[in-house]
């Protein structure tokens, strides 16, 4: 379980990601299991966005974090992610 007590900047780097998703998905095909991870992570960045705007803390659950490690793996393997120096 992880508590985010700002959960708006959380949805703000899950519509980065998913941006950064869209742009490499122009470019490279992407696996169907992806786009529907994206979906889902689309969803929840839209639940943290609601929970911001009402001033509430939120409790992510493990499953959850477990999802956005996973596509941030899987978009930084298919070259979606930022460069580093």
């Amino acid at each position: 379980m992880l508590e985010l007590r700002d959960p708006g900047q959380l949805a703000s780097e899950l519509d980065l990601d998913l941006e950064r998703y869209r742009s490499a998905a122009l470019l490279v095909r992407m696996p169907h299991a992806l786009q529907e991870l994206a979906d889902v992570l689309g969803q929840i960045a839209g639940m943290l966005r609601e929970a911001e705007a009402r001033g509430q803390a939120v409790d992510l659950s493990d499953d959850v974090v477990g999802l956005i490690r996973r596509f941030r793996g899987a978009l930084a393997t298919v070259g979606g992610a930022p460069a580093r120096a």
